[in-house]
């Protein structure tokens, strides 16, 4: 079955097509993670990707053709489909404008349901339920994936994920992802496995030595001009709250499923 997308065509209206699309063909299987989680809890930051993680498959391989197929779904779309280790990257383009798709598996996710809501009915689309990684489980990701890549911008998602969608760190998901340092940055080639203490000592360093001009530039295109002002102490304010938790928490079990 095609599907159609009234013109003009948008990068948002691409977003929307495939978060309903994924959510009519793979429905509980498909959830969405990343960037675009984050805009639809009105997040202003902009991202050119929308990210899936397939529950539960243990091999990218095994899901390809379907993804593929329901990108094709799309009327007069074309899709140029590469291989990672890590994920499946599909650029889906439509009309001259694109949208990168990528998509990795994962044997079991913690998720929630979140509607599309205002990001759908902007793009000219009822709004939809999908479901989403839980945001406590988010934020441990985006704290780990911060720790392997030191991006401004994922100090930025920590900070909303934290101060503005009130999200608690999944301290279990995180621990694992600590056990298992995967990081391509010279000084972390070694580090292997980090410590919670560590970790919150580099987050502190991390905070206290932003420089408003090196935000504003690292930043800008990606954030709104009336969204930086001020920015680096609510991120100063936020991270160093949680860097607290990292050092005070206790390993408990989880509340919500791994």
């Amino acid at each position: 079955m095609t599907t159609r997308i009234e013109p003009p065509i948008t990068q948002d209206k691409l977003f929307v097509w495939v978060m309903h699309r994924f959510a009519e063909v793979f429905e509980a299987h498909a959830v969405l993670k990343g960037g675009m989680v984050l805009r639809l809890l009105d997040s202003p930051r902009h991202t050119n990707h929308v990210d899936y993680v397939f529950v539960p498959y243990t091999s990218k391989k095994g899901i390809r053709d379907q993804v593929v197929g329901a990108l094709a779904d799309l009327e007069g779309a074309t899709t140029e489909v590469s291989m990672h280790s890590q994920m499946i990257r599909v650029e889906l383009s439509l009309d001259g404008e694109s949208i990168l798709v990528e998509v990795t598996v994962a044997a079991n996710c913690a998720t929630t349901a979140m509607t599309t809501g205002g990001f759908a009915r902007a793009a000219g689309q009822p709004p939809r339920v999908v479901r989403v990684m839980h945001l406590d489980t988010a934020l441990a990701n985006k704290i780990a994936a911060w720790n392997e890549r030191r991006l401004l911008r994922d100090l930025y998602d920590i900070y909303f994920l934290a101060a503005r969608a009130q999200a608690k760190i999944e301290m279990n998901v995180l621990d694992a992802r600590l056990a298992a340092v995967r990081s391509r940055l010279p000084k972390m080639r070694k580090v292997r496995e980090m410590s919670r203490e560590a970790l919150a000592e580099e987050l502190l360093d991390a905070v206290t030595t932003l420089e408003e001009a090196s935000v504003n530039q690292q930043l800008r295109g990606l954030i709104p001009a009336d969204e930086l002002a001020g920015l680096v102490p609510r991120l100063a304010a936020a991270i160093s709250r949680l860097a607290m938790q990292l050092t005070t928490a206790q390993h408990k079990r989880p509340t919500v499923p791994i």
